[in-house]
């Protein structure tokens, strides 16, 4: 199948890479670095509590799990912190992707299809992930909400869209905020039911898939795409 001109971008925790094999350690080994900070943080932040907040925006997962406002200087210290915990696990060898991702990914570059990352993820973590697992050449552009300065996806995706020439584009994610990102863009929305993200989430996505590899029978063409964005 022939892609040249389609732009295909991906979220990356709970559509590329396994969140969950990293997620816990990577905030209990934080959680007790700003503890020795002096952070006020509560006793008992649930695994679940965890899970929920992969895909938000830097500044809600720190109010969602401290349960206060944040001030600028606590979020610089605390994402600095969870970066360099991220990065030494990656590093280490934790974290994996799904089993399906290189096959999916080789098939689409080799129709010629561009790639992209769009992620509500630090700069680092998402560009540490794809270093690690030797795909960075692969993608023409990762963009990050935090490398970016942006405090929606929506407007990352807008950013990503106006920078990487296609044709064509669809946005594949596991979470609301991915599926608000390609709708209000206007492009074909693809969602990942084997994601992070609960059934109610991905509700208004297009096309919905169980594995990532059931992406490859999906042909975009400009018709697919709604005429109208942001």
């Amino acid at each position: 199948m022939l892609r040249r001109g389609e732009l295909w971008i991906f979220d990356m925790d709970g559509t590329l890479f396994d969140a969950i094999s990293i997620a816990e350690n990577t905030f209990r080994r934080t959680f007790a670095r700003l503890r020795e900070k002096g952070f006020d943080i509560p006793q008992h932040i649930s695994s679940e509590s965890i899970l929920k907040i992969y895909g938000y925006t830097h500044d809600k997962i720190w109010t969602t799990l401290l349960e206060r406002a944040v001030t600028h200087e606590e979020r610089e210290l605390a994402d600095r912190i969870l970066l360099e915990e991220e990065v030494a696990l990656l590093r280490a060898g934790q974290g994996r992707l799904f089993s399906d991702v290189a096959d999916t990914l080789a098939a689409l570059r080799n129709d010629g299809a561009t790639l992209a990352v769009a992620s509500n993820g630090q700069q680092g973590y998402i560009e540490a992930i794809l270093e690690v697992n030797r795909f960075r050449p692969w993608f023409a552009g990762v963009y990050s909400a935090g490398g970016y300065r942006v405090s929606s996806k929506i407007d990352l995706v807008q950013i990503l869209l106006r920078e990487i020439p296609h044709r064509t584009a669809v946005m594949v994610g596991d979470r609301k905020s991915d599926i608000e990102a390609g709708y209000d863009n206007g492009l074909l929305t693809i969602g990942c039911t084997y994601g992070l993200g609960s059934g109610a989430e991905i509700e208004k996505a297009d096309i919905k898939v169980d594995r990532l590899r059931e992406i490859l029978g999906v042909k975009i063409s400009d018709g697919h795409e709604r005429h109208h964005s942001n």
